[in-house]
């Protein structure tokens, strides 16, 4: 997107799915955005969620603009969520869209921003890869706050404390917890785990993940009958396999532990179900568990939009008892619930991407450049985004031809 002379405007809107208190910029960043050349508007009260005020947005250099003004006036509309199907008359051919997309999700509405001619970039699909994309990966900051909340809350609903306790008389042990997957959020559940006293053991078999949770003071769970892998396609395939062997080696575990927390998802791919509702129920009186994978959808999504996670008994956004007294928590949007740090980290990477896209004369999209190839889902009036595309294609194919 290139404007010549005139400078870009990018618009800041106000999030209104239910629950949710993020926003897609903060006022530290906003000088950084008007020094790449960039007009920044924010819809009112867009911040106050996260307890970011409007007022901090106009004494960093931002302008505040009606939702009809924004939109009229915006070239770049920035978000935490994208605009639903009954805001798509919102969007104009030329539109730049850029949030958390999660398209597989969502693909006829992606259809329809590729149909209207807006170019749709999901900061959920920067490329951990390539070092350059390193810096715009909202999913990865995102889970990392999600993982760090998600022991907040266990440790808040259990009846013990953490560390090593007692009295001059009588000392008790810690939790043990146990972390299933060792991606972002299961590495920052490890640690904050630690760091409160627990002791942590971790279920992982990519290796590169592996070193990284011992390197943060986990031991590793012996488990059997699987050796660990190179990433996360070989992980797929191993799970495509032997799941069943990975659900018994857990189920024997689990009863051992005083909180668990899930957090084992593939890009693209539905969450895989590690432990049935029987399992669950013979853990200790008091257990509890944390299902992260129990949270937004980032392969095909039932009608909710939530993805059902690694319990089985687990319900995004909800808690539940089993058996004599475990509590399960669907994890849903945990980020949201931090929102002031997590629209901090999102804004920087939202920084990171618009400064990626500033080049002599404003923003420009380039999907042949690597970093961006793997984030823009809709250009040009297409899809891009090749999971997204298989689905519209299946869909078509599915309801046949039109009526003549």
């Amino acid at each position: 997107m290139e404007t010549g002379a005139t400078r870009t405007v990018v618009g800041v809107f106000r999030e209104t799915v239910p629950g949710e208190r993020r926003v897609a910029l903060v006022p530290e960043v906003v000088p950084a955005v008007g020094r790449l050349g960039l007009t920044v508007l924010i819809e009112p009260g867009a911040g106050a969620q996260a307890w970011l005020h409007d007022e901090a947005f106009l004494a960093a250099g931002a302008e505040v603009a009606g939702h009809a003004e924004l939109l009229h006036r915006a070239d770049v509309l920035l978000g935490v969520h994208p605009p639903g199907l009954d805001r798509l008359p919102d969007l104009r051919p030329g539109h730049l869209l850029i949030a958390l997309l999660r398209p597989t999700a969502i693909p006829q509405l992606v259809g329809q921003w590729a149909d209207r001619g807006v170019t749709a970039i999901g900061l959920d699909l920067a490329d951990p890869r390539l070092p350059a994309a390193r810096p715009m990966d909202a999913m990865a900051s995102q889970a990392r706050i999600a993982g760090y909340r998600a022991v907040l809350l266990a440790a808040g609903r259990m009846g013990r404390c953490l560390p090593p306790w007692g009295t001059e008389g009588a000392a008790f042990d810690p939790v043990r917890a146990l972390v299933v997957g060792a991606g972002p959020e299961g590495l920052q559940a490890v640690d904050t785990a630690r760091r409160l006293g627990a002791r942590v053991q971790v279920v992982e078999l990519r290796r590169h993940e592996r070193a990284q949770a011992v390197a943060l003071g986990a031991e590793l769970l012996a488990l059997p009958g699987l050796d660990p892998v190179a990433g996360d396609l070989e992980l797929s395939e191993r799970l495509a396999h032997r799941r069943s062997v990975l659900s018994e080696v857990l189920a024997a575990a689990v009863p051992h532990y005083d909180l668990v927390v899930t957090a084992l998802a593939l890009p693209g791919e539905d969450p895989p179900t590690l432990l049935r509702t029987e399992a669950v129920a013979a853990m200790r009186p008091g257990s509890v568990l944390v299902d992260l994978a129990a949270g937004p959808a980032h392969g095909p999504a039932p009608a909710d939009g939530w993805a059902r996670g690694n319990l089985q008994c687990a319900r995004p956004d909800a808690t539940t008892l089993v058996g004599d007294g475990v509590i399960v928590i669907g994890a849903g949007e945990l980020a949201a619930q931090v929102p002031t740090t997590a629209s901090q980290v999102y804004a920087h990477n939202m920084l990171a991407l618009l400064t990626h896209l500033t080049r002599p004369g404003g923003l420009h999209v380039d999907p042949t450049d690597p970093v961006q190839d793997a984030m823009v889902v809709t250009h040009h009036g297409a899809v891009r985004h090749a999971a997204t595309r298989r689905l519209l294609t299946n869909a078509m194919a599915a309801a046949g031809p039109p009526p003549p």
